[in-house]
């Protein structure tokens, strides 16, 4: 009964989404906590053009979820954490081409 609970496609797409999320926040709280988080640390990124790296970095965290759950056989959540995974590396593909190099000093 457990293994139906965990091996769900919707719970791997929410934990996909949300693991890098929290990584970032965790960097944010380790590394900048003297700035706000929502407006000024994401500035400091994108005019440092970090952005992108910080969210490739922070994936790492869904890789080890990934391997995680298709040790255990969890197909299903692994085919959603692979989706949010690809999600993730359309935001990096924006923020790179289009956000980082369009702010100037």
């Amino acid at each position: 009964m457990q293994k139906v609970k965990l091996n769900n496609f919707i719970l791997g797409i929410i934990s996909g989404l949300l693991l890098p999320f929290l990584s970032i926040f965790l960097y944010w709280a380790f590394s900048f906590k003297f700035v706000n988080f929502i407006p000024q640390f994401f500035k400091l990124l994108i005019l440092g053009r970090l952005l992108s790296s910080i969210i490739s970095l922070c994936l790492i965290p869904s890789l080890g979820m990934f391997f995680i759950f298709l040790n255990k056989e969890y197909y299903k959540t692994t085919r959603g954490i692979i989706l949010s995974t690809v999600f993730y590396g359309f935001v990096i593909v924006v923020v790179k081409t289009w956000v980082e190099h369009s702010w100037s000093y």
